[in-house]
């Protein structure tokens, strides 16, 4: 194992680490901002891959993608709650990102494609 190899398990194993205490955080703190969840999530997922961009390390790009768009839609609750009394409404946690990354999943597979890097071609 190479050092890139070894730098990038310690990234995966902090992020992996920083999730479950933010889990953790959330789940115990109920005095939280609308959005605060859902945005330390992305920004875990972002600071991850701004470590590894920053030491030579490829850039995943599903995490960084779900990490922008959990980020943004954390901080679009924030902001739409706190500054124009937006009321609050029962939205799922983990349903919800689920089908985010679903589609995220979805427009990456089709994106791929469509640029000619089919997992077949790939392959041989």
């Amino acid at each position: 194992m190479n050092d890139i190899e070894r730098r990038n398990g310690l990234y995966e194993a902090l992020a992996w680490g920083c999730l479950f205490l933010w889990l953790g955080i959330v789940s115990v703190a109920h005095g939280l901002p609308a959005g605060a969840d859902v945005f330390g999530i992305g920004a875990i997922l972002v600071v991850l891959n701004l470590a590894r961009r920053l030491t030579g390390i490829r850039v995943n790009r599903f995490t960084l993608i779900l990490g922008a768009v959990a980020a943004t839609c954390g901080a679009v609750v924030f902001t739409m709650r706190q500054w124009f009394g937006m009321p609050p409404f029962d939205m799922p946690f983990w349903p919800t990102l689920l089908f985010t990354a679903g589609i995220v999943i979805v427009a990456y597979a089709v994106a791929n494609w469509r640029r000619g890097s089919r997992p077949e071609e790939a392959r041989q």
